[in-house]
């Protein structure tokens, strides 16, 4: 099975998808408009506008398509490469797999009409959707009724859940300060400066080290934030790291902690789940599909009070935190990993070739 993949060739999420569906012995080649070790076809920009490439692109993309001769194609993001693929009429001679990731159906239909419109034309031309939490299963099906949809979240790779069982942490309590990772870049909708604002006085008093990443849109005024607000330290940055690393880098921390006002099914979350991180999420509807309250902290959003108590309560070791820790990882194992979710993918994918439908 030959299969033409259309994502950002820089996320981590695509190399990971990329990677095993090749280990399962899928023929892949990955197309896109960023640059990525991984990227078998560089297509090229012609606007500084990612709006107007995303269009430019499906000529380029119809070319590829003839040259290659996909079984499938297999865009990711419906208002970018799937708005592509359902200009470039790549389906119309061999299905498509739509992946939709979050804000392209959460985020970007509400910027205008325009971009609602792209939204569906893009759902409406794809042969099957693929989501990762049924709260964006059912935003799709408000914008697109006819949608053939399935639920499959990312699942984690086998290191991530080796980490639960090297930590230990059913057998050691949490600690101060308490190692606190916040692993969503700087940009609006994770809504990072919130944390240090909430948290500041527990920060100062050198009872937390947050770690956040070393990148996002909102960088270099969060990090002047920082400087401002905890002047004593106390909150680290983490440059990219190959995956292999960030792996062992999930297992030195005992928090998770997200405060985005958008969510589908956060890889994060599961990932932190999976390696026996105590979890703490802004509550909103993507999240609760794997956190809800008893298995971690839900947080009313941009509660700055109820953030604080929240690690307050924490350092006081939660009641069960080994039974929580424990069953968080379990129920990850039992449904999100990834090898088994591409599996179902690969599924899906033979029998749309095959032409055959619910």
């Amino acid at each position: 099975m030959r299969v033409l993949l259309l994502a950002d060739g820089r996320s981590v999420h695509t190399v990971r998808y990329q990677r095993e569906l090749k280990r399962q012995g899928v023929e892949i080649i990955l197309a896109s408009l960023e640059r990525g070790e991984t990227v078998d076809v560089q297509l090229k920009k012609k606007s500084v506008s990612n709006s107007l490439n995303y269009f430019f692109v499906n000529r380029e993309i119809s070319e590829l398509v003839r040259k290659t001769d996909p079984d499938l194609v297999n865009p990711h993001f419906a208002s970018g490469y799937g708005f592509s693929t359902a200009v470039s009429r790549a389906g119309k001679n061999r299905p498509v797999i739509l992946h939709c990731l979050g804000s392209d159906i959460l985020v970007s239909p509400k910027k205008s009409v325009a971009h609602k419109r792209k939204v569906i034309f893009a759902l409406s031309k794809a042969s099957h959707i693929l989501v990762d939490s049924n709260f964006l299963a059912g935003k799709v099906s408000e914008l697109y009724k006819s949608a053939n949809i399935d639920v499959i979240p990312w699942g984690v790779e086998q290191e991530i859940l080796d980490l639960y069982d090297s930590k230990a942490k059913t057998e050691t309590a949490i600690a101060e300060p308490l190692k606190v990772l916040v692993p969503r870049p700087h940009n609006p909708v994770y809504n990072n400066l919130f944390i240090i604002e909430a948290l500041k006085e527990l920060i100062n008093e050198g009872r937390l080290s947050l770690f956040f990443p070393n990148w996002g849109d909102d960088r270099d005024k969060f990090k002047a934030e920082v400087s401002r607000l905890c002047p004593n330290g106390g909150v680290e940055y983490y440059d990219f790291k190959p995956r292999d690393e960030y792996i062992s880098f999930l297992g030195q921390f005992d928090i998770y902690l997200s405060a985005a006002y958008s969510d589908s099914s956060p890889a994060s979350l599961i990932e932190a789940m999976a390696a026996g991180l105590y979890p703490v999420a802004a509550d909103i509807p993507g999240v609760r599909e794997w956190l809800d309250g008893s298995n971690g902290v839900l947080y009313p959003p941009n509660d700055r009070g109820a953030l604080a108590d929240v690690f307050k309560k924490a350092m006081a070791r939660p009641d069960d935190l080994a039974g929580i820790l424990s069953a968080n990882h379990e129920r990850v194992k039992a449904t999100a990993v990834i090898s088994d979710n591409i599996k179902k993918t690969i599924e899906i994918m033979e029998r749309l070739i095959s032409g055959e439908r619910r």
